[in-house]
């Protein structure tokens, strides 16, 4: 297959992908458009345009794993085409209002529809029909097609944008930024798209003539089952080093268990027609002796997963690699047993797992927030039962977990527990302060100070709402103390602010003459003595003084200092404070 066709070959191609995929391009075109008059009309950024931008992403793959699908029938299913779109309208109905910003729960939500679509489409002509030489081909064009849809795309989009500055330069045209980014959509959204379309045989099943390119075999020989076996022995030895230490596992551990699995089942596929009949050892011993060195391995996979949830709960996160470590196990079990092992049930199962997991009481959301909401009510009434004192590590377990509910909009999960709603209860519209408010009202006491994994040496004030009294005091200004920043900056009408090198003392100049100093030092051990790093009291963070004929004030905003070794480090490396001056002070 050329990588680079002629025109007419790419005229005759584009009329007849067109015809082939009439519902999906005419989508991608629409959505393009649409996109384009966000960018010029300044609303790209709004979420009710964003909410439909989102959709006309996820329906290109999903229209094209349909028409794939469809066409495996004798006799037309055009109605087939409706599901699709039905899934593009609950998705759209199901996004945040209008109103609200898009949280974590709906962008992971979105990637695991469209990773499930980009799935499907990988599969979707082979649900109903199997043959693993046309499969084999079929994966192929697909590779083909994308890289020569992004090369032809890429060489448009700067071949434009050349001419444009071009011009631009050359003829003194104003050409605005927005031109260069509309021409980025065009060029992904309809020239990508459709030159992509474009390259799949319309017989799919009748391509059955195995071409394997000795590129390719390189490639699996050499480089890749050489990678598997890189990773074998470190997680081997690794494993070794766990039975000789008798240590649980590390979580990082879990992901290279993945990634090997991942690696060894793209392999799989690779190699899957010739197998069999190939000369190669590595090629043709691969299966099975890759499984049964994976199961060992995925025991490891599971009690590092387990070790975390264990001491954690659950989160997303933590749900989707256990997810994936039952798709491997379930994978590697089908692919050691089963008489069939038609490697379609690669995509089609994880397309599958993809959607299902997104929804319903057994879905990430629905279990991470019942596990963190039941870690909570444990480390809760743990606190409770010693007069809410306890040490900084569980302090700061129940601080984390609080803000991962809050992070989700359920932080009114906890009520029960509580006794009250705390969104109800405290009555800001803030989600920093709601949780700054739900943890300053508990009112833990802590025995013991934070280790230094659990220190930060930046201590902030809570700036929502917050007013300064100006009474008594002529000027007031926002001023950055440490080492960047010009001395304009840190000057208010004709006094200047430094702060002197590794100390608490700010020095107050008049022009280029001092006029005296201010010593920062008990406000710095103030703040050490806290429990908290964050919400400080503002009174904690204010100064006041008088320096021969100026009266000044200082409301710290933040505070930041070394992370110590030895503990007479206490001094400020930066601040951002506001400065308050009045002249001639009586």
């Amino acid at each position: 297959m050329k990588l680079i066709p002629s025109f007419g070959e790419i005229s005759s191609k584009t009329k007849d992908a067109f015809k082939r995929f009439p519902v999906t391009i005419s989508w991608a075109i629409l959505g393009t458009l649409f996109t384009i008059y966000t960018v010029e009309s300044g609303d790209f950024d709004d979420i009710f345009y964003g909410k439909i931008i989102l959709t006309f992403i996820l329906g290109i793959s999903w229209f094209i794993a349909a028409r794939f699908f469809e066409e495996q029938f004798k006799t037309s299913k055009e109605w087939f085409m409706v599901i699709p779109f039905v899934f593009m309208l609950a998705f759209y109905f199901h996004l945040p209002s209008d109103k609200t910003r898009f949280n974590n729960e709906f962008i992971i939500r979105f990637i695991l529809y469209f990773i499930s679509g980009h799935l499907m489409v990988f599969v979707a002509p082979f649900i109903l029909k199997w043959n693993k030489s046309a499969y084999f081909n079929y994966l192929k064009s697909v590779f083909v097609a994308i890289v020569r849809s992004l090369f032809f795309s890429l060489i448009l989009y700067l071949g434009i944008v050349l001419a444009l500055l071009a011009v631009k330069h050359l003829f003194n045209v104003d050409i605005k930024g927005e031109r260069f980014f509309q021409i980025f959509i065009i060029c992904l959204g309809i020239v990508n798209t459709w030159i992509y379309l474009s390259d799949f045989p319309k017989d799919i099943h009748s391509q059955i003539a195995i071409d394997y390119t000795k590129a390719l075999e390189v490639l699996v020989k050499y480089i890749l089952i050489p990678l598997v076996i890189l990773y074998l022995i470190i997680l081997y030895a690794y494993s070794l080093k766990i039975v000789i230490n008798w240590n649980l596992p590390k979580g990082w551990v879990s992901y290279l268990v993945i990634a090997l699995s991942f690696l060894g089942f793209i392999i799989q596929i690779l190699i899957n027609p010739i197998q069999k009949t190939s000369d190669s050892r590595p090629i043709k011993r691969f299966h099975p002796w890759f499984y049964y060195l994976l199961l060992p391995l995925i025991g490891l996979l599971f009690v590092a997963i387990f070790k975390r949830v264990n001491e954690y709960g659950i989160t997303e996160n933590r749900y989707f690699v256990l997810v994936l470590a039952l798709w491997i196990l379930a994978m590697t079990l089908y692919m050691l047993f089963s008489k069939h092992k038609r490697i379609r049930v690669f995509p089609l199962s994880l397309a599958a797992i993809a959607l299902v997991v997104s929804l319903g009481f057994w879905g990430a959301f629905s279990v991470s927030t019942k596990s963190q909401v039941s870690r909570f009510e444990k480390v809760y009434n743990d606190i409770k039962n010693t007069d809410f004192t306890t040490t900084y590590q569980k302090k700061d377990q129940l601080r984390s977990i609080i803000n991962y509910l809050n992070k989700k909009e359920a932080i009114d999960k906890v009520a029960p527990v509580l006794g009250y709603k705390p969104s109800t209860a405290f009555n800001t519209k803030s989600s920093w302060q709601l949780q700054s408010k739900l943890m300053d009202t508990l009112a833990i006491k802590v025995t013991d100070k934070p280790a230094d994994k659990y220190r930060n040496y930046h201590y902030s004030i809570n700036e929502f709402n917050m007013l300064i009294d100006i009474k008594g005091y002529d000027l007031l200004k926002n001023i950055y103390l440490g080492n960047s920043g010009n001395k304009k900056e840190k000057t208010i009408d004709k006094y200047r602010f430094s702060l002197q090198e590794e100390s608490n003392i700010i020095a107050i100049w008049k022009e280029d003459e001092l006029i005296g100093n201010i010593n920062c030092s008990e406000l710095i051990n103030k703040l050490k003595q806290q429990d908290k790093n964050y919400n400080i009291d503002s009174s904690l963070m204010t100064l006041e003084k008088e320096i021969a004929s100026l009266k000044v004030k200082m409301l710290f905003k933040s505070i930041s200092m070394p992370n110590p070794n030895k503990e007479d480090k206490n001094y400020m490396v930066n601040a951002n404070t506001y400065i308050l001056i009045k002249e001639n002070a009586e």
